[in-house]
């Protein structure tokens, strides 16, 4: 074998060594990629869920194998509870921690007990308390929403009126409101539910003992009938319409809305969600929030619930992934975008409320004067009889057949 022959014969063992050594430590050289893992969201917030996926999309920069999408069904709770009942949950979803709808997937077992997670490490302590069901936690809590007076504050300006700071001075401000010609409330009675909820937060402003009051009627320990906590809702319910437009059981939340926004009454008294729906309607439209008054001064609080929170089901496949973008939502700066995008009252570490519309009622809760309105407690059924009964109360169907049907809906429900 000649010189060239010999060399290129040890070139190409060389090369064949060298594409073979290659081959061998290429697996182990390329870190692999992670796995894909998409979560489903199924939330009821449809309003917030722009403000979510923005957040999202600042998880995604972090975690790009996560993948989220959310889900917003009509009659989301119901659709909840049949995931639940099939046996395909969520990865995540929407839950209110201290409403009926809480308390059978909680007793089934369907969600996974946080208490002392440290997912829950960057809530405001006062307020994993306040989100607690049954005493544990079963939800990352993230923002508060309540209820309040919602107001036009150019009325209030033009006729030099300050903010009520007990009932009577809300009494008085409406009949200077009436005298110059101005209607003070518009109330949308034609909606049980919304009758339902102003009036079971008035029942709980003036009274704090009033949830163990209906726990005990519900167990059969005490009666309705001569209920001073009923008739003092009663009659304030009788006397603010007084000062309501003439059609309000004709009116419905829609239509209520819209004559609020197109400045046809001074006051109404709502959720602080409807300020965004008032704003759409009206943008121009410069409104504000205060709390409902108490009897008396120094006594005022606001109704308050968890109303943006989220669960997680129990023995889920997604868990690990579920509670890192929880983890990632409860930092102080991913909830400081929710809250001031969204005007939710957030009870995350360190994030500062700076929504104007309803800063009044968030100082407030803040600030723990809150309460949670009378009919936490209640099972839906019971919520919308109480709705029922009131609107019928409003219609002239009298004080003593309202306490009647109180006393049915109530009276030993638990057995």
């Amino acid at each position: 074998m000649s010189g060239k022959s010999i060399i290129a014969l040890l070139l190409g063992l060389s090369l064949a060594f060298a594409v073979t050594g290659c081959s061998a430590s290429g697996p182990s050289a390329v870190t692999p990629k992670a796995p894909k893992i998409k979560l489903e969201l199924l939330t009821n917030k449809s309003d917030t869920m722009e403000t979510m996926d923005k957040i999202i999309a600042r998880f995604r920069e972090r975690y790009p194998n996560v993948e989220i999408e959310q889900e917003a069904p009509p009659n989301m709770l119901k659709v909840l509870a049949m995931r639940f009942s099939t046996n395909t949950p969520p990865d995540l979803f929407t839950v209110y921690p201290t409403a009926p709808s809480m308390r059978q997937p909680v007793k089934s077992g369907y969600l996974t007990d946080l208490t002392g997670d440290p997912v829950l490490s960057n809530v405001r302590p006062d307020f994993l308390e306040f989100s607690r069901t049954g005493g544990k936690n079963y939800a990352v809590p993230l923002a508060l929403e309540g209820y309040g007076i919602i107001y036009n504050t150019a009325m209030f300006r033009e006729l030099n009126l300050d903010i009520p700071q007990t009932y009577a001075e809300l009494l008085n401000i409406c009949e200077r409101l009436k005298a110059a010609g101005i209607t003070p409330f518009i109330f949308a009675d034609k909606d049980f539910t919304y009758v339902r909820r102003i009036s079971s937060v008035l029942l709980g402003l003036d009274n704090p003992g009033i949830i163990p009051y209906f726990e005990n009627v519900m167990a059969g320990r005490d009666h309705i009938q001569d209920s001073v906590q009923l008739i003092g809702m009663a009659t304030k319910t009788m006397e603010l319409r007084k000062y309501g437009q003439r059609d309000s059981l004709d009116t419905s939340i829609e239509n209520a809305v819209r004559e609020f926004a197109g400045g046809r009454a001074a006051m109404f008294f709502n959720g602080m969600w409807e300020v965004n729906t008032i704003k759409r309607t009206n943008p121009d439209l410069d409104v504000a929030m205060f709390p409902f008054p108490a009897e008396r001064k120094g006594d005022t609080r606001v109704a308050m619930q968890v109303g943006t929170a989220f669960g997680i089901p129990k023995q889920s496949k997604t868990m690990a992934e579920a509670k890192q973008f929880l983890s990632f939502l409860t930092t102080t700066e991913m909830a400081q975008l929710f809250s001031d995008e969204t005007g939710n009252i957030s009870i995350i570490n360190g994030v500062k409320h700076t929504t104007k519309e309803n800063g009044g009622i968030a100082e407030y809760a803040l600030a723990g004067k809150l309460f949670r309105a009378a009919d936490s407690p209640w099972t839906m059924s019971m919520q919308d009889e109480f709705g029922k009964a009131v609107q019928e109360l409003i219609a002239g169907g009298g004080l003593d057949t309202f306490m009647r049907k109180m006393e049915e809906t109530f009276y030993r429900a638990e057995e």
